[in-house]
């Protein structure tokens, strides 16, 4: 799958689609120039505070929390962890060795990034709230 196919996929799969921590945010679609690495140093040497501290998670841990179904999850909250299985599983099959970045201190800038078979960085941006 090339590049623009796998943006065009991210996006349907993030449409409407929402993280929620202390407020709920939508999903972007980031990449980088061609030849840039998927390292932290990399991909953020452009931060507006250089300082901002940059930690790295594995997937499960970004999702587990939100793929847990609940006994009192009714209709609605089902959807959405379908949709969010739906959104791992075309980042897991569509990215190459895909990495969570986290990059801030409260106000978390959340980044899933990944190389596509084209060999182009490829991500989705978000951000969580925790006070």
């Amino acid at each position: 799958m090339k590049t623009a196919e796998i943006i065009d996929l991210l996006t349907t799969a993030t449409a409407d689609l929402w993280w929620s921590s202390e407020s709920d945010y939508p999903f972007e679609i980031v990449t980088w120039p061609p030849g840039t690495e998927l390292t932290p140093t990399a991909l953020f040497k452009d931060l507006p505070d250089p300082n901002s501290p940059i930690k790295t998670m594995s997937l499960t841990e970004l999702f587990e929390p939100i793929l847990t179904i609940e006994d009192w999850y009714e209709d609605a909250e089902l959807a959405q962890v379908n949709r969010y299985t739906d959104l791992l599983h075309a980042i897991e099959s569509h990215l190459v060795d895909p990495q969570v970045f986290r990059v801030g201190e409260v106000e978390i800038a959340i980044y899933i990034v990944g190389k596509t078979p084209d060999g182009e960085l490829v991500g989705l941006k978000t951000h969580v709230v925790e006070t």
